[in-house]
């Protein structure tokens, strides 16, 4: 593999309801030029906010109650170019999806040597199911990322093919266990630290729980070893996003998730993030926010 011009390095991260893992892969791939003596190099990078390093891939999980149809999905990238010449870059998808799956390519434009671009991929979409009977639905789809010599992409330079996985949850489906749902309708803070019950805003009537800026949300869960998976399920809204920081979720004071872009103010987002199945996990969530509110908290578990 002597004689590659460099590398070029992408970056990925996921924004709707992910459980974020550090993990690394690298893959090298050949110009489909034949006459072309130095072949394409890519190093593709998986970062996120699990603790330590692991060689799998990412794993995204949506809660898809009280979600509309279709779901769109949104991948963050950064390409840095460490080729020895610009090139036009795209990516789409590396084969045909699953049933109920669209991906659409999205022209990512012109990069120059040693440039970077920073974007979110959101031309991936997926059919809500109308439930999910075993209450996990895992898909996988394959993407990749593309270089061009030339702006109407016609002649390919080389390629980055890469798997997602999705795990798509249904909290109403019976094969759950509701370990707790707060929905602070009796106008407690039932069990939550931080902040204090409002009706500023609230997703089911009357009250919802809110903190103030810089403030933080706490409390303590207890989900038994005899469960294999677990999860927490939480709507959040802010009033003005990263005021003071990044927004991060700590389990037993370990930071596990952080957006990697900032939501939109005044809108409701649902995160779905895995909990240990080891006993008790205390959960802090930090929006870094001005005024933040959640309703509607439940942990599930099988």
């Amino acid at each position: 593999m002597a004689g590659f011009r460099g590398f070029m390095a992408v970056w990925m991260l996921s924004i709707v309801s992910v459980s974020m893992l550090v993990l690394g892969m690298t893959a090298v791939l050949q110009s489909n030029r034949v006459t072309e003596v130095k072949q394409g190099h890519f190093s593709v990078v998986w970062r996120g906010f699990f603790p330590g390093y692991s060689t799998q891939y990412p794993d995204y999980y949506i809660c898809i109650n009280d979600l509309k149809s279709p779901l769109r999905m949104n991948i963050r990238l950064f390409i840095q170019n460490q080729e020895a010449s610009g090139y036009y870059f795209k990516i789409e998808k590396y084969e045909e999806p699953l049933t109920g799956w669209s991906l659409y390519p999205y022209l990512i434009g012109y990069i120059d040597v040693d440039g970077t671009k920073d974007f979110v991929y959101s031309e991936i979409y997926r059919t809500k199911p109308s439930s999910i009977p075993a209450g996990r639905l895992t898909e996988k789809i394959n993407l990749a990322v593309k270089a061009y010599y030339d702006a109407d992409y016609t002649l390919l330079y080389s390629y980055a093919n890469f798997t997602a996985t999705f795990h798509l949850l249904d909290r109403t489906s019976p094969a759950w266990t509701i370990i707790d749902s707060d929905n602070f309708d009796d106008g407690t803070a039932q069990g939550w630290g931080g902040g204090s019950v409002t009706t500023q805003y609230y997703r089911s009537f009357r009250y919802s729980y809110g903190v103030g800026g810089n403030g933080e949300f706490s409390k303590s869960f207890f989900v038994p070893n005899t469960y294999s998976e677990s999860y927490l399920i939480f709507p959040i809204r802010a009033a003005s996003w990263s005021a003071y920081g990044e927004t991060e979720i700590l389990l037993n004071n370990v930071r596990y998730f952080s957006p990697d872009t900032t939501p939109g103010s005044n809108i409701w987002y649902q995160f779905a993030i895995p909990l240990p199945t080891m006993g008790s996990v205390s959960v802090i969530i930090r929006p870094h926010a001005y005024s933040a509110f959640i309703d509607d908290v439940y942990v599930i578990a099988k």
